[in-house]
């Protein structure tokens, strides 16, 4: 669909907007890094307010269907403990770390409920307030209930994209060097087939099986846009599909992800059609659903006290001021002319730690970083950007909030050895 572009500005009446409430902590997004967040600042007795335009939390994992939660074996903390909670649901498979989506919407909003998270859905932060010397005081919403402002005493940015850093005027990058962005997704749920009819397309190693579905698709005459299309079992006869890519999708143009989203799901009922047609296994195979949200590999990330490089990566350095530490490679998907499928550029990781400095905004004070918007290169960026690392970083904000909120201070000025003893860093190394 093409937009025409407006030649004109409209100049709209001043306004006044209504103060709907005042919090200690007040978090943009609500995926697994601002769930977990919001739980920890809130389980340190201060007043958390998590602001989410989807209606539910869980964001990519959850409105996303991507719920494979990569980089999650060494780390503890609030991600272990609802992994844990999911497993005594049954909820977890075997063989991947995948979670089932519905279980965990209902596991993360019961522990955010429990803990005295303020939550409210279906609200979008377009805007933010701050100061002549450069503190952040208000975020502005906009949703039902219209136009409001909230105060708050520090803020977090656990949006995915950058959003709220933007907003306040951080400086930030996105895409590499040359402006080219990683390729999105957008991931569905099936039914209909047991496990054992399948071994061949969801081998212990996945690399044969991502070959095969490809082969199967494309015998077919539906090329998959992804080369390397995989199917994760969540339960016996349920999967997770991530077998599609758009590429240069802007994560600050709607229309850019509007028409990604249709042309996406459009392949995916595609993809379905033709296999229940053309191959007797999966007959009664069917699509369940596809995300309500497209699954951005690649967003604004946000200036930090410290940005990771890769060169901490191939290093595997060591940091004063440890949330967590990373395993998983640098993962890059389609940015690159040519590229249908993944890549590490060539770059080898080692485990290697993330700062909390990195988590602070450098440009705005009151301001901390959540997920994959924190400092960090084109690089770093493709390693931490999983949810096994956007969890704990999560966690890490919440905790540095909640201590800054608590001594009135701004982020910058919590000690280390506070993060320490109030829980920060609760990942057992391996």
């Amino acid at each position: 669909m093409e937009v025409r572009s407006a030649k004109i500005h409209i100049i709209e009446p001043q306004r006044t907007t209504v103060v709907a409430g005042d919090f200690d902590v007040i978090i943009s997004g609500g995926g697994p890094a601002g769930v977990c967040a919001a739980i920890a600042a809130s389980r340190l007795g201060v007043s958390v307010l998590l602001l989410e335009v989807c209606g539910c939390l869980g964001g990519v994992a959850t409105s996303g269907m991507m719920s494979n939660i990569i980089d999650a074996q060494n780390k503890g903390g609030l991600l272990k403990e609802i992994i844990d909670e999911l497993d005594e649901l049954k909820m977890v498979s075997e063989h991947y770390n995948c979670v089932d989506p519905e279980a965990l919407k209902f596991v993360m909003e019961k522990k955010a409920l429990e803990t005295g998270v303020c939550i409210r859905l279906y609200t979008r932060v377009v805007d933010c307030i701050v100061s002549a010397d450069r503190k952040m005081q208000a975020v502005i919403t906009e949703s039902a209930s219209g136009r409001e402002a909230w105060t708050g005493k520090v803020f977090i940015d656990a949006t995915g994209n950058g959003d709220l850093g933007a907003l306040a005027n951080c400086r930030y990058e996105s895409g590499n060097s040359e402006q080219q962005l990683q390729a999105a997704s957008l991931c569905a749920l099936i039914y209909g087939i047991e496990k054992n009819q399948i071994p061949d397309l969801i081998q212990q190693e996945r690399a044969a099986g991502k070959k095969n579905l490809y082969t199967m698709l494309e015998n077919a005459g539906i090329t998959p846009s992804y080369a390397m299309p995989t199917i994760f079992p969540i339960s016996s006869n349920g999967y997770l599909l991530m077998s599609n890519h758009q590429y240069h999708v802007l994560p600050d143009d709607a229309q850019s992800m509007t028409d990604s989203t249709l042309e996406a799901r459009t392949e995916l009922w595609q993809q379905i059609s033709t296999l229940r047609k053309l191959e007797p296994r999966f007959t009664d195979l069917h699509l369940g659903t596809t995300a309500a949200i497209i699954g951005l590999r690649e967003g604004r990330r946000i200036n930090a006290l410290y940005n990771l490089s890769i060169d901490d990566l191939i290093e595997g350095r060591i940091q004063p001021d440890p949330v967590c530490k990373s395993s998983f490679s640098v993962d890059i998907h389609g940015a690159f002319d040519g590229n249908k499928g993944y890549t590490s550029s060539g770059f080898k990781v080692k485990p290697y730690d993330i700062p909390l400095r990195s988590l602070i905004a450098k440009d705005v004070s009151g301001l901390l970083l959540a997920g994959r918007c924190i400092g960090g290169d084109f690089y770093a960026h493709a390693s931490y950007r999983v949810i096994g690392n956007a969890a704990p970083i999560g966690e890490a904000a919440g905790i540095c909030a909640a201590l800054a909120a608590k001594q009135n201070i701004t982020p910058d000025k919590v000690t280390y050895e506070e993060f320490l003893n109030a829980g920060g860093n609760p990942h057992p190394e391996k």
